[in-house]
């Protein structure tokens, strides 16, 4: 019997003796959250997948590269290639001091002697020094070459002498093209006197042509 919000003694015995007989196949309900330790944390972090390939610099994407295309209309008509900027990550090996990583394309249908490759610092920041990657056949000196569609790579984390990471992962390369129309431009030339190949320089005088502009063929 309830009075002034207190439990009578004999009913508090009561509500007592029926929680501690309680049949044994019964089971409590834990109304509280597991408890994960800092190791157990740890451990889950170790069983997840590392992420690890090319990190393109302005997009979210891992290991997909999009490499505008430039085509050339109106009076000086052509095309240029350009490039994606990007740089090497793993979240298994980031980078540490004496790193360098060296980065090869073994994709089919690019030239092998030597395949494609960059080295590059891999020391400081999240990710290795920027790359700067664009389509072509073959290794280049100032570029990482890829192929449009999916190129496969091998890696090689080297502290000082030492590998302390290898492995391969694949990217994903398609490309887009912009338009451009280019017109002839004028400019200054000194020409002889009658379209004469040389000339004294007091003979030459002034005058305006219309050009094309050159095209680069990997343009930044």
């Amino acid at each position: 019997m309830m009075n002034n919000g207190f439990i009578s003694p004999l009913k508090f015995l009561s509500l007592s003796f029926c929680l501690t007989c309680l049949p044994s196949n019964t089971q409590a309900i834990n109304i509280y959250p597991p408890i994960i330790t800092s190791n157990q944390q740890q451990q889950n972090k170790q069983t997840e997948s590392p992420e690890v390939g090319l990190e393109i610099i302005g997009s979210p994407s891992l290991n997909r590269l999009v490499i505008p295309m430039y085509r050339y209309t109106g009076e000086c008509p052509g095309f240029s290639k350009g490039i994606v900027k990007a740089s090497f990550t793993s979240t298994a090996f980031p980078p540490s001091r004496d790193r360098r990583v060296m980065v090869r394309n073994v994709s089919r249908g690019v030239a092998s002697d030597p395949f494609p490759f960059t080295d590059r610092d891999y020391s400081r920041g999240r990710g290795s020094e920027i790359t700067e990657i664009t389509i072509g056949p073959g290794h280049d000196r100032l570029y990482l070459i890829v192929r449009q569609g999916e190129n496969d790579f091998d890696y090689k984390i080297k502290e000082k002498n030492t590998i302390v990471d290898e492995g391969t992962f694949t990217a994903y390369v398609e490309t887009t093209t912009i338009v451009e129309e280019r017109n002839k431009e004028p400019r200054t030339k000194y020409v002889c006197p009658g379209n004469r190949a040389s000339c004294d320089w007091k003979d030459k005088y002034e005058v305006t042509v219309y050009e094309c502009p050159s095209y680069p063929n990997v343009r930044r």
